[in-house]
């Protein structure tokens, strides 16, 4: 599988602190106590793969040169200086696991737990595969990849699931694409003046805030201690992952056009509404409070025009082209139309504001300063928030990996603080959580509440769309 000609892929300064976490046991000072937590994909296949099947995931992974790498210091021995990538064999025996032990749904679900929070081999290239279950398994059968976040953002991840897998006939991987709903011009040449006059006004204090925001978060307030969240924030080394029922993406795109708003505006808005219900249900005392204080850090892509055309034409180059943002959530007592509302003002201030771009400049001061000062500071922004969400697009029809037909797709990372993550396949959505048993006691009843808002704004879109009755 290597290639002694191939040019061995660049490691930018966002890779090369991402790899340095794969040496170091993450991406937090060691008072943390964590790990570099490998992102993890589980599919459920509707048979038990062979060997061979899975050595066919294994040779399409070979065509990114990224997963045939492993990470080694420049100068040996030298893991906080300059790092790079080195061309290293995929050996089945080290990157293949299997669990035939995991019989029962219980054995299934305890070694999902476990992966979550299992550090990969430092030694050969960052990823591996785990088959969970068997011949003799009395539920389904799962495959999980699990890759270092060194090898790539989720944009780029997409890119591997579009050649690993393909559609059932053998055809191309169609992915989804949300976009919001297009706007209705209105008003007359004054009305127009006068709203740019106030757009302009904004934008000046949308700049001022997301300045403000970029530079102290790391050093501002902590979320409130709610009954999601402890302080001091500090790995306990367990993990539970919990998944909602499946919504279909239909309802999720009727509020979008009847809100004029995004599916992810939806997700935001119908988590924090489950959480907020959560709160309530287990007698918080934050629940009843609209100033109660919870934030997500949300993965922001920065991938220029240009490079999006570059990834079209160099489709096996794997990057990490992203930023962090922080968003409050809308929480207090309130309806799930006014929620998403809310949320909606929220998330297009947060477009709009230049948080994003001052956050990649302030990392690239940070990151001259040495790998103890921005492991510091990564920890300081982390841990005062509640939550890191992400929403991921995936096919739009069902695929088939290594010949056999996926069922279901989960996506899942463990981190430091909770994390909420929504995926899409095949016409419908789930919502998957990886929380610490320890802190959140009843994460099922999160992800009930979850589907139960989405169907609260469901009725709200139907009695918009049906307009008043006469």
């Amino acid at each position: 599988m290597k290639n002694e000609r191939e040019k061995i892929p660049e490691m930018t300064a966002m890779d090369e602190n991402l790899a340095r976490a794969s040496l170091t046991n993450g991406v937090h000072p060691s008072k943390a106590r964590a790990i570099d937590f490998p992102l993890v994909t589980f599919f459920t296949l509707q048979e038990n793969p062979t060997n061979e099947n899975v050595r066919g995931i294994l040779n399409k992974l070979a065509k990114f040169p990224r997963f045939r790498c492993k990470v080694e210091p420049c100068v040996e021995g030298k893991v906080e200086g300059r790092l790079r990538w080195a061309f290293s064999e995929i050996e089945y025996e080290r990157h293949v696991f299997r669990h035939n032990e995991a019989i029962e749904l219980d054995d299934i679900e305890r070694v999902k737990n476990e992966l979550l929070v299992k550090a990969l081999d430092k030694e050969i290239p960052l990823f591996d595969v785990h088959v969970i279950g068997g011949e003799k398994s009395k539920s389904a059968v799962i495959l999980a990849i699990r890759f270092s976040h060194a090898i790539g953002d989720g944009v780029h991840a997409v890119k591997v699931l579009e050649h690993v897998a393909s559609g059932l006939n053998g055809d191309r991987v169609k992915m989804v694409h949300f976009k919001r709903s297009a706007k209705k011009k209105t008003g007359d040449d004054v009305n127009v003046i006068l709203k740019y006059f106030c757009e302009f006004l904004k934008s000046i204090w949308l700049f001022i805030v997301g300045f403000c925001k970029a530079v102290f978060t790391a050093v501002g307030p902590q979320d409130s201690k709610t009954i999601i969240r402890d302080v001091p924030v500090v790995w306990s080394g367990k993990r539970e992952l919990t998944s909602s029922e499946l919504i279909a993406l239909d309802e999720l795109k009727t509020i979008r056009a009847s809100f004029n708003c995004t599916v992810n505006d939806v997700v935001v808005s119908c988590v924090a509404g489950a959480l907020q219900r959560y709160m309530g249900e287990k007698n918080c005392e934050y629940a009843k409070k609209p100033s109660t204080l919870v934030r997500a850090i949300i993965p922001y892509a920065t991938i220029p025009k240009r490079e999006m055309e570059k990834m079209k034409d160099d489709p096996f180059t794997l990057k990490n082209l992203f930023t962090f943002v922080s968003l409050r959530l809308s929480m207090g007592p309130c309806t799930a139309t006014e929620r998403l509302k809310r949320t909606i003002q929220k998330t297009s201030d947060l477009k709009r504001s230049p948080e994003a771009a001052i956050v990649i400049a302030i990392n690239a001061i940070v990151g001259k300063l040495g790998s103890a000062v921005q492991k510091q500071t990564v920890y300081d922004y982390m841990s005062r928030h509640s939550m890191v969400l992400t929403n991921v697009p995936g096919p739009i029809e069902r695929v088939r990996l290594a010949g056999i037909e996926v069922k279901d797709i989960e996506f899942a990372c463990a981190n430091l603080i909770n994390q909420v993550s929504a995926l899409s396949y095949a016409g419908n959505l789930r919502l998957t959580m990886v929380t610490d048993p320890g802190i959140v006691k009843e994460p099922k009843l999160i992800t009930s509440y979850f589907i139960e808002e989405i169907k609260k704004l469901k009725i709200a879109s139907d009695a918009i769309r049906s307009g008043p009755s006469l």
